[in-house]
Order: structure tokens, then C-alpha cells, then sequence
């Protein structure tokens, strides 16, 4: 990305990282179908992070990155070290802006304090993270007071563009959602399979053990041996409690499914469309 004008390719292919991250096994803090979506959607030759800090305890609770190539690191956490130079020189310097100001939706850059590599050099953090880093873009999320979320983009050459900090604008407010959901699932994630996923959907959603056979091509005595394994593992007793249970932590387009079909209305007492 060189220009600063946003194509509908730009914006296509970032719903398709939010929906791989919506799909993918939650992570140690957000998926990593997010991290690797965003290595390839704003190449970074540093790394692409999600970082979690209590700076009123001058500790990193979590760091969890992508390097190019889509090398996974992390998840890491340090001690709290109020000594440490990061800690001395975060708040005053541009990483604590977002705490600073309270402003969270803004999507900030090295170049909006220091418009030149000379005026970066001279600023303490800049000897801190080290030469190679010479441009970052953060998104912030929500947080504690006395803490600080954030997706990380970082560069060692060249900057990012308009258009590159206007995919950053698009995709900020979407990062609370992914990483409460990804919380969701971590806190306890049915283990189910990919048919089991379906055949849950399909019955939470009205449909009988027979019409699922039949979507499914499969037979219905499958369909009931699927549903008795789903409720054994969930240790429930009843569709209806499955469907509580384990539906908020499906995949994405079954979960879509899902709240559609239980937004509308139920068919009249006598109605031709009942069951």
C-alpha cells in the first residue's frame, strides 16, 4: 500500500481478517489469524503485536507477536521493573498518548511527534526499542485504569501510508469485539466437532433430527448419536440448554445463523409454517 486512497479491495480483504480471527482457536490473547492477517494486509519487517501492560506496575502482562513471515512469538510477560528504561520513559513519551489523553480511537504514529527520523533519534524512547524501529502505528483497546491494550504495527524502513493508517482506522473498532469474544471462548470453549458444530446449529435452530438428516445427507440415527455426544460433553440434558451453552462460542457463520433464526418471530399457534 503506497497511496493514501483506500480501495474496496483494501476493505474486502480486511473483513476477511476479521473473519479468519472470528474462526480461529482464540489464542493466549487475541487469535492469531489476526496477527498473521495483519502481516500481510500492512507488511511490518519488525513485527505485528498485541501487547497488554500494567504501567502503574511498570510490567508487560502479555506480548504476543508475528514476525514477517508469519513467525509466531509469544506469548511472553516480564516482572515489574519500575527501573527499567522502557518503564522511565513510557509515559511521557508517544507510546502512553492514548493514557495520556484518554483518547482511544485515534490511530497514532512515531511521525505524528516526531515528523523527522532526527527529531525520533533524540527522543529517549527511541534509544530504548533501538535503531530498527523506526515507525509505529498503535490501536488502542480498552483497558483497565492503569493499563494499556494495543495492537502494535512496527517498521524498521519506510513508514506507513495514509491508506495504511485508514485500514487501521477501519479495523480499531472491531478489535474489542474479537479479543472479548476470543475471552469467551478461552474461559471455556465445548470441544466439539466440526459435524457436531453443525448438527448443534441446525437443532438450536428449530430444525428436527430428521430435515437435519436430510441437509446433511446423513441418517437420522447419525443426527441423534451427534446430539447425544454434544450434550454428554456439555453436560446438559436438553437442546434448548446445548444451544445456550455452547452457541455463543461457535464458529462464526454457524453463530450468525444462530442469532438470526432466534430473532424471529415464532410461527403462530396453527400456522402451516410451524413444525
Amino acid at each position: 500500500m503506497t497511496t493514501s486512497e483506500l480501495h474496496a479491495a483494501d476493505v474486502e480483504a480486511l473483513v476477511g481478517v476479521l473473519d479468519d480471527a472470528r474462526d480461529d482457536d482464540p489464542g493466549p490473547a487475541m487469535p492469531w489469524a489476526l496477527l498473521e492477517g495483519l502481516q500481510r494486509l500492512v507488511p511490518c519487517d519488525h513485527d505485528v503485536s498485541f501487547q497488554h501492560h500494567d504501567h502503574a506496575a511498570c510490567r508487560m502482562l502479555l506480548h504476543q507477536s508475528v514476525e514477517p513471515g508469519g513467525v509466531r512469538v509469544g506469548p511472553v510477560s516480564t516482572p515489574a521493573d519500575p527501573d527499567h528504561p522502557f518503564w522511565r520513559h513510557w509515559w511521557p513519551g508517544p507510546c502512553s498518548w492514548p493514557q495520556r489523553t484518554g483518547d482511544l480511537r485515534r490511530v497514532t504514529l512515531i511521525r505524528d511527534f516526531f515528523p523527522t527520523d532526527r527529531a525520533w533519534s533524540a527522543d529517549p524512547m527511541s534509544r530504548v526499542l533501538g535503531p530498527e524501529v523506526r515507525e509505529c502505528m498503535l490501536l488502542s483497546l480498552p483497558a483497565a485504569p492503569g493499563e494499556a491494550r494495543r495492537i502494535c504495527l512496527m517498521r524498521t524502513t519506510g513508514s506507513f501510508s495514509e491508506r495504511e493508517r485508514q485500514v487501521g482506522m477501519l479495523l480499531r473498532p472491531h478489535l474489542q469485539e474479537i479479543w472479548l469474544d476470543a475471552e469467551r471462548r478461552r474461559a471455556g470453549v465445548p470441544k466439539l466437532t466440526p459435524r457436531e458444530w453443525e448438527v448443534l446449529a441446525l437443532a438450536a435452530g428449530g430444525l428436527s433430527y430428521a430435515a437435519i438428516a436430510e441437509q446433511l445427507v446423513i441418517s437420522v440415527g447419525t443426527v441423534r448419536k451427534h446430539m447425544e455426544h454434544v450434550r454428554e460433553r456439555l453436560g446438559v440434558h436438553s437442546i434448548p440448554a446445548a444451544a445456550a451453552r455452547a452457541m455463543p462460542h461457535a464458529p462464526a457463520a454457524l453463530r450468525i445463523r444462530w442469532t438470526a433464526a432466534a430473532r424471529r418471530p415464532s410461527p403462530a399457534p396453527g400456522s402451516s409454517a410451524g413444525r
